[in-house]
C-alpha cells in the first residue's frame, strides 16, 4: 500500500483565498475616503459667503485721490518649484497729505505689444485690516503674479483706482 505525503500549509498561512468576514480592501477604503474630502472640500467653498466687492470712492476719497502716488516701479521674475515663472512688481505707494489711508485697492491693466488690454487685475496695496499708511508715509509693496499672460509686453502695468478708505 502506497501512502501519499500529507500536504501541510504553516499555521500562520491562510491560503490566499480570502476570509469570510474580512474587511474591505485598501484601495475601496481610500478612494471612499478621498470622495469624502472632495465632498467636504465642495460643501464648505459653496457656503462661504461671497466676497463683497470694496465701495466705490466717496467724493472725499476722489479729492484726496491726488495725495497718494504709486511710483518706482521694478520688475523681476523667478522660477517656482513646480517650474512656472512668477511675476513680481516692487513700488513705492506714498502719502503726500495729512489723512490716513485705511485701505487703497487699485485695477491693474496688462498689455500686449499692440497695446491691447490683456489682464485687469484687482490687487490691495493698503489693506483695512493691516497698517495704515499715516501722514507723509511712504512705503514699499510687492504684488506677485502667478501667470503672466504670453503676449504681455513686459512693462509695469497702469494703475486705476478702485477703492481709497481714508480716515
Amino acid at each position: 500500500m502506497i501512502e501519499e505525503p500529507a500536504t501541510t500549509q504553516p499555521a500562520g498561512d491562510a491560503g490566499s483565498q480570502p476570509q469570510p468576514g474580512s474587511s474591505l480592501p485598501i484601495p475601496i477604503i481610500a478612494g471612499g475616503l478621498f470622495g469624502l474630502l472632495v465632498l467636504a472640500a465642495v460643501f464648505w467653498i459653496a457656503r462661504r459667503p461671497p466676497t463683497t466687492p470694496p465701495p466705490p470712492p466717496s467724493e472725499e476719497s476722489l479729492g484726496y485721490l491726488p495725495q497718494v502716488t504709486v511710483s518706482d516701479f521694478h520688475l523681476s521674475a523667478a522660477d517656482n518649484m513646480v517650474g512656472s515663472v512668477i511675476v513680481y512688481l516692487d513700488g513705492k505707494v506714498t502719502n503726500g497729505g495729512d489723512r490716513t489711508v485705511r485701505g487703497l485697492r487699485v485695477r491693474l491693466h496688462f498689455y500686449d505689444t499692440m497695446s491691447q488690454v490683456i489682464l485687469r487685475e484687482e490687487r490691495d496695496i493698503v489693506t483695512a485690516d493691516g497698517t495704515p499708511l499715516r501722514a507723509g508715509e511712504t512705503r514699499d509693496f510687492q504684488l506677485r503674479f502667478n501667470r503672466p499672460p504670453a503676449p504681455w509686453n513686459v512693462q509695469p502695468p497702469t494703475f486705476q483706482l478702485v477703492s481709497l478708505e481714508i480716515e
